[in-house]
């Protein structure tokens, strides 16, 4: 068996969450919680692109956030080439809100024979508790966080402050579970649109939830490690066409083109070994950014290249393997 140590990354995070919970079971609220995320997240990144060219800005600086406009009323169906969004969002709405209700109210989301409402149902309930205002209802936390101090610097354990209050669209909500249900059951197409996905997507901000965060960051290590070993792979094969000893040859000949120098290039840096062709010819552009521990940059003989998510990844699996040995 594999030992701690040797476990790939996304296995090691699962042990380290593992050891973090005593290795307790999830409960029906973080199972909850989880498929809420799992897709939510979706969602979100599909509603991301169907904005993207709507979106116009002078950088990358100046992007706006696609959650912040204001959110469309017109007729704009959502994502038209995703197939399943129906289920999706209501799989989705269905999770938040009984992770909602059951957290302000236990015992409500469920019918007397302990069966988990209709997302419709449980919409009812939060009116029945907390009455609407033009089809908003406001559930405030009962039991706000402590003020943590944030860093300068941002940091993978750095999360925004939630809410004094979670913002509930009923109105925006139960529309949505209507223009969804033609698809879902075989009645015709879909009519969902950004603002019922914008109205699903506030729930995370609720106490029980706000688990959207981590399952994103999930998804971006995720692609990182793909995308890495993708180029691995494409490096290795190419370096079997030159061969060893052409490969060789142009180490020996190779220049750094961001080699330091104090007045020219005061952030450069030495060329680092490839962790492919095993040559001292990494062209290092910089370090990873949260821990500043792994360097990425491309090869100058195999191409091999590590982007800045993909050292950010392997610097967070070192970092988690350091805690575990510790522990």
């Amino acid at each position: 068996m594999l030992g701690v140590k040797n476990l790939p990354a996304p296995a090691l995070k699962v042990a380290y969450l593992s050891r973090v919970a005593h290795g307790t079971m999830l409960s029906m609220k973080d199972q909850r919680a989880e498929e809420f995320a799992r897709c939510a997240v979706v969602l979100a990144a599909q509603l991301r692109e169907t904005r993207r060219e709507s979106v116009v800005a002078a950088g990358p600086e100046e992007q706006a956030d696609p959650f912040a406009a204001p959110a469309p009323t017109g007729d704009d169906p959502f994502a038209p080439a995703m197939a399943g969004r129906e289920g999706i969002f209501d799989q989705a709405l269905s999770n938040g809100l009984a992770a909602i209700v059951a957290f302000e109210w236990p015992g409500k989301e469920s019918d007397r024979n302990r069966r988990v409402l209709s997302a419709s149902a449980l919409l009812q309930v939060i009116e029945k508790h907390i009455p609407a205002t033009d089809g908003i209802v406001l559930v405030p936390d009962q039991h706000p966080m402590p003020q943590i101090p944030q860093g300068d610097s941002d940091s993978l354990f750095q999360a925004p402050r939630l809410s004094s209050h979670t913002r509930i669209d009923v109105s925006t909500l139960q529309n949505g579970i209507e223009a969804s249900q033609a698809a879902r059951h075989g009645r015709g197409v879909g009519g969902l649109q950004h603002r019922h996905i914008e109205a699903l997507l506030a729930l995370d901000g609720h106490r029980s939830l706000g688990v959207m965060g981590e399952e994103q960051q999930d998804r971006i290590q995720q692609t990182a490690q793909r995308e890495d070993a993708a180029s691995q792979k494409r490096a290795a094969e190419y370096l079997e066409r030159i061969g060893e000893e052409e490969a060789a040859r142009r180490a020996e000949n190779v220049a750094n083109p961001y080699a330091y120098h104090p007045k020219h290039n005061p952030d450069g840096h030495d060329l680092d070994t490839c962790p492919v062709c095993g040559h001292e010819t990494f062209c290092v552009e910089g370090l990873d950014p949260v821990f500043g521990q792994v360097v990425y940059g491309q090869c100058l003989v195999c191409t091999y290249t590590r982007t800045p998510g993909a050292a950010e990844d392997e610097a967070f699996t070192k970092h988690l393997r350091s805690i575990m040995d510790d522990g």
